[in-house]
């Protein structure tokens, strides 16, 4: 788990998650939130899922939901834009 987060900031950050779960069932967020929560459970949240760099607690904070880095969001954004 990512160690730039707070006990306090994972527990705020799972209850948004959950939330979204909740609010918005069947949802492509609320799979990206399911997706997020599970990470959370296997230790791995707050890591990009494609290189494994930490995820800023700044952009945890704004996207919970996040599993990419700036770099490789960046990445995969050029991606779909030539695709």
């Amino acid at each position: 788990m990512s160690e730039s987060l707070t006990a306090q900031q994972l527990l705020r950050i799972r209850g948004k998650l959950e939330a979204i779960v909740a609010d918005q069932p069947g949802t492509k967020h609320a799979d990206s939130a399911t997706a997020a929560l599970q990470r959370m459970r296997s230790g791995e949240y707050g890591y990009c899922i494609e290189c494994g760099d930490e995820i800023s607690a700044a952009r945890l904070a704004a996207r919970p939901d996040v599993a990419l880095c700036v770099d490789c969001q960046a990445l995969k954004d050029e991606e779909d834009e030539d695709a």
